[in-house]
């Protein structure tokens, strides 16, 4: 018993590595959690969603390195096309939401409720729209696979690495309660923050979380551009 309290303890501290720093997610999370165009309910359910919907992507990651393995994932996920073609999708899942952050117009909360029926349509599909979100930031980010290139072989080398499917599962599952632990806790955070009576705070906020979403589409942008003149050098 205690060998699997040791093994869950550094399993989710490793997943909670992944999820802590600052990165496209957590802007994205930011930027839903402290959204004052909505009620507080919603902005906190759309950056749980947000994080749920990453955990996925976390899971169908995490699971196919577990499954394929360190070696088999290096070759794949280093290949100059591969790179190339994550990149360019991450590039305008980012870039989209980046420059639809800028663009978007200040809605208040009572022109929200003016349509009682509309808003809960658009709150449906607003959490539809972030489970998706978080989901496509993570599978198609070429850093998700290179983390399990790095951080992720103290796993993928280790005894954990069993052939056991269930074991497998087990361990992806140990690795997840400890993002699930860094969304839950930054989220909650971010919502004691939105009860601070100062709104053009958050629409500064807003505008800096699509800033920050920019500059990692810019950074990815780069990426891809080495990764494009590798796949020409081959070529």
């Amino acid at each position: 018993m205690d060998d699997v309290i040791n093994i869950w303890i550094f399993v989710a501290f490793l997943g909670f590595t992944l999820a802590a720093p600052l990165g496209p997610i957590n802007a994205e999370v930011i930027k839903q959690a402290l959204d004052k165009a909505v009620s507080e309910k919603l902005a906190w359910g759309s950056a749980i969603i947000t994080g749920i919907g990453a955990m996925t992507g976390d899971f169908v990651v995490a699971f196919s390195a577990l499954t394929i393995g360190g070696e088999i994932l290096t070759d794949v996920f280093l290949n100059p096309i591969i790179k190339f073609l994550l990149f360019t999708v991450n590039i305008i899942i980012l870039g989209f939401l980046g420059i639809s952050a800028l663009i978007a117009k200040q809605i208040s909360l009572e022109d929200r409720l003016n349509d009682q029926n509309e808003t809960l349509r658009s709150d449906y599909s607003r959490l539809v729209k972030q489970y998706i979100t978080g989901f496509s930031i993570v599978v198609t980010s070429p850093w998700s696979y290179l983390w399990w290139v790095s951080m992720g072989t103290l796993i993928l080398f280790s005894d954990l690495n069993v052939p056991n499917p269930l074991f497998r599962l087990g361990i992806v599952m140990m690795f997840l309660s400890g993002v699930l632990i860094w969304q839950v806790f930054f989220t909650t955070l971010l919502a004691v923050i939105g009860r601070l009576p100062n709104p053009k705070l958050f629409v500064w906020v807003q505008r800096g979380t699509a800033i920050i979403l920019l500059g990692f589409a810019a950074v990815m942008v780069n990426e891809a551009i080495l990764s494009l003149l590798d796949i020409l050098y081959l070529k």
